[in-house]
């Protein structure tokens, strides 16, 4: 079965990253079409960091549930459809949860691996903000997903999960032109070797150093080790379940913003 074939039509209203606005004229109308702002990319020019929270459920209601409770945070926030809940949902996730006020960014965590076009569609024409794509896919599958991710408005994270040499797989994803490198211990990883991404400070500083655009950490992240990511260089640090799973996430996603106020970029 070809990649075509696999997915539904995505919905046509985000399809381009335009929209169009009627303009009352004499006598007649004028058509103007707009470019839409990412809003993603305007929250972190704004605020220099934010919070993601990984919604990574099975159930479209366990996410608007949680989504829900997190209504009242003030501050820099990004919600993520994780890739459980776009695999068990699927994109209409996207939709749902940017429909939860105040309407704040979705990534959708695709992961994607090939048809990096189509994915990146998909993603767009849900109204996500961003899509990640796997920094172990091939150059030409990262370089078609931020192709159309960037014709459609969107921007794109490059997923270090599973790199061997994360720092040697940096200058793939920049002549690729990903915006945000992701720095991602699974969770497989995380239970059988205890490792998560809250211990890799070192790492975080390493890949700073050598990367110019937005970082991201992700992986067993609680919201005590916030600061110390955003110390290290991080621009988005990434909760799932120790908000997600708290019997406060609201409260414990309050404690992981205190810790960007550091944030200086």
């Amino acid at each position: 079965m070809g990649a075509d074939d696999r997915f539904a039509e995505p919905r046509a209203s985000n399809r381009t990253g335009w929209y169009p606005l009627i303009i009352p004229c004499p006598g007649a109308y004028a058509l103007v079409w707009l470019r839409a702002v990412n809003q993603l990319k305007s929250l972190l020019d704004s605020h220099g960091c934010a919070l993601q929270v990984a919604l990574d459920f099975t159930r479209m209601g366990e996410a608007l549930a949680i989504a829900s409770r997190l209504q009242g945070l003030e501050g820099p926030v990004i919600l993520e459809a994780g890739t459980p809940l776009l695999k068990a949902e699927g994109a209409r996730s996207i939709e749902l949860l940017r429909a939860v006020p105040p309407g704040r960014p979705v990534v959708a965590d695709t992961k994607t691996m090939d048809a990096g076009a189509v994915e990146a569609g998909i993603a767009g024409g849900y109204g996500a903000s961003a899509l990640s794509v796997l920094a172990v896919a091939p150059e030409e599958t990262i370089s078609e997903t931020v192709r159309e991710a960037h014709r459609l408005g969107l921007l794109v994270y490059g997923d270090l999960i599973a790199v061997d040499d994360p720092l040697g797989a940096l200058g793939k994803l920049e002549r690729a032109g990903v915006d945000i490198v992701l720095l991602h211990v699974g969770i497989d990883v995380q239970r059988k070797l205890g490792i998560t991404a809250g211990q890799m400070a070192g790492l975080v500083r390493e890949i700073r150093g050598r990367w110019p655009r937005y970082l991201a950490v992700a992986g067993g992240i609680k919201p005590g080790e916030v600061k110390g990511m955003v110390d290290a260089g991080a621009d988005i640090v990434i909760i799932g379940s120790a908000i997600t799973k708290s019997g406060d996430p609201a409260g414990a996603a309050r404690e992981a913003l205190r810790g960007l106020e550091s944030c200086s970029r």
